[in-house]
């Protein structure tokens, strides 16, 4: 019995190793074949750049053969060079992030010392200092003034007092930009258009921007463009309590509110959307793909026409535009995506062009 017993084993060893040599096996740790990439993103739930951004990094870690990290970024901006540095001494091939208040700087000191490591900042400026001897930095910049126009068209469209609001969180170059595409298309819309502009002080405090807001409201405006990443949601409650129209930024913020406070969800005609997680997403695909066209040293710009940020188009747009707005909205995207119409940037202006500008929409 004994004998028969250690003669199936042994037939069945040599039927296992048989199999075994039918298909190849996994060699070494599979991870070890992944790239290693690290993203360190604001606090998740800003509704805003960190939010869109982390989508982006979920789908790479899923869809790409790479290693991921997530490395959430310090609030004090003393403790980004830190951060930055331990980040890159886990030796990633890749590292990107967003240009916040200051981190844009500890990349550019960064990256000469890890020339093995590509960065790329989101919300770079064009007049970026000290990033084109750089061959391992890239920054990107979508073309939030296109975006901004479509959504300045929209509201003095929608406006029944010709005076829109703009409430951003801090005014500087790129929110500039969204001024300025703000106003340029409410213009487009309107040549005697009224557009109160104002900062909130920061993009976390809620209150601050809801009275902020509301001052606007009381001035007679009746259109809120929220630009505060997760401050927007005072300028939008403002919106709601004061029954005007509010539209979001970065993200589709109406969505976050459907079947959780209605009312809320619609006030908010559209978002301008800055497509980051798309463009983080194809930025390290190009990486592993070894694209010879990725602007080192420069900053690559996505608009309209490149997928890098669209108006939402969503069941509350399609109830609350009327249809004669939208045709003409869609006449007007693809006008943008052609080139037939320019979008006016503040990176194209000199500092008196913008103050000029603005004066010109003052709300009275």
């Amino acid at each position: 019995m004994k004998k028969l017993i250690c003669a199936v084993l042994a037939l069945l060893m040599v039927s296992s190793l048989a199999a075994c040599g039918d298909k190849p096996q996994p060699q070494g740790n599979q991870d070890s074949e992944k790239t290693k990439v690290i993203y360190i993103g604001g606090t998740l739930g800003d509704a805003g750049i960190a939010d869109s951004t982390y989508e982006g990094f979920q789908r790479i870690v899923k869809e790409l053969p790479v290693d991921g990290t997530y490395v959430e970024l310090p609030t004090d901006p003393s403790a980004y060079k830190a951060t930055l540095l331990d980040a890159c001494d886990q030796k990633p091939a890749m590292i990107f992030t967003s240009a916040n208040n200051g981190m844009i700087d500890e990349v550019i000191a960064a990256a000469p010392k890890y020339p093995d490591i590509k960065f790329m900042v989101l919300d770079t400026a064009l007049s970026q200092a000290g990033i084109s001897e750089l061959d391992n930095f890239v920054g990107v910049l979508c073309a939030q003034n296109e975006v901004s126009f479509l959504t300045g068209y929209l509201a003095m469209r929608m406006s029944k007092t010709g005076k829109v609001g703009i409430v951003v969180g801090v005014e500087y170059p790129t929110l500039s930009d969204f001024i300025t595409g703000y106003i340029s298309g409410a213009q487009y819309a309107n040549p005697d258009a009224q557009v109160a502009v104002s900062a909130s002080g920061d993009f976390v405090d809620q209150a601050a921007a809801k009275e902020t807001a509301l001052a606007q409201i009381r001035q007679g405006c009746d259109v809120i463009y929220a630009v505060g990443a997760a401050s927007s949601f005072g300028t939008l409650e403002a919106c709601k309590e004061s029954g005007v129209w509010g539209i979001g930024c970065d993200t589709d913020l109406a969505a976050q509110f459907i079947g959780v406070d209605d009312a809320q969800a619609d006030c908010i005609i559209t978002s301008a959307y800055k497509d980051w997680g798309n463009i983080s997403y194809n930025w390290v695909k190009r990486v592993l793909e070894g694209a010879t066209d990725i602007n080192w040293g420069g900053v690559e710009v996505y608009g309209v026409a490149g997928g890098g940020c669209k108006i939402i188009e969503n069941a509350i747009y399609e109830k609350q535009v009327p249809a004669e707005i939208r045709a003409d909205m869609d006449a007007l995207v693809e006008a943008v995506t052609k080139g037939e119409v320019t979008c006016p940037s503040y990176f194209d202006m000199t500092e008196d062009q913008y103050l000029a500008l603005k004066n010109s929409v003052t709300v009275k």
